[in-house]
């Protein structure tokens, strides 16, 4: 009898971290300091990873100046990028979901992201989710410079399935420089998907971007 009551709890804590309403993003606030996933990625939040790999103090740093909330936000700039740290090419790569994904960072030209996956079965097939993120840029200077936030849907293998991302970048943008705004999109989950990896993105030269308060939230 005395593991009913445990074994129960354990139950309903798991049902309950799914559920309608929970954030299923970890550390989506940045106060939990840096290092990303493996403690090797300074300047990335705890729990996110570098999609492109590698330490990139450079470009990456929690920022306990400009924040929407709490003490630190996630901000990521192209002043003083160095394009030598690319791989041969000028390409990155991501291959863990079974497809490669690339994400071109021609000469000078910065193109980041960083991500955070989900735990394993946190996403029901079919089920609508909200994904938000609070941004702040400054300091963008041409029409095409842009961030975006998006979704690789993954399967109960790791296995890339579809992708869902906000399209309004440039219009957003207001070319250069806007205070704290929230952008969202709701996407329903397909069909056998297992995962969602939220990542933050940006395509610039020029200027910063600024992250905070990232939430991914079933509604239905």
């Amino acid at each position: 009898m005395r593991w009913i009551l445990p074994i129960l709890v354990f139950v309903g804590f798991s049902l309950c971290s799914y559920a309608a309403g929970v954030n299923l993003i970890a550390n989506g606030g940045f106060e939990r300091g840096d290092g990303g996933i493996d403690g090797k990625q300074p300047g990335v939040g705890k729990g996110w990873e570098a999609v492109c790999g590698g330490s990139h103090p450079e470009i990456y740093a929690l920022d306990s100046h400009v924040k929407h909330s709490g003490r630190y936000s996630q901000r990521m700039s192209c002043e003083g990028y160095n394009y030598r740290y690319l791989p041969e090419g000028g390409y990155c790569y991501h291959t863990e979901c079974g497809k490669e994904i690339r994400h071109k960072c021609p000469t000078e030209l910065g193109l980041q992201a960083i991500a955070q996956t989900t735990r394993k079965g946190a996403i029901q097939p079919g089920a609508t989710y909200e994904c938000s993120a609070w941004v702040k840029i400054e300091g963008l200077t041409e029409s095409w410079e842009w961030f975006r936030l998006g979704i690789y849907w993954l399967d109960a293998d790791g296995k890339f399935l579809s992708e869902t991302r906000e399209d309004r970048e440039v219009s957003k943008n207001n070319y250069g420089t806007h205070d704290w705004k929230e952008i969202r999109i709701v996407a329903r989950a397909p069909e056998k998907a297992a995962y969602a990896k939220v990542y933050l993105h940006h395509h610039f030269v020029h200027g910063t971007v600024w992250y905070d308060d990232i939430s991914l939230i079933r509604v239905r």
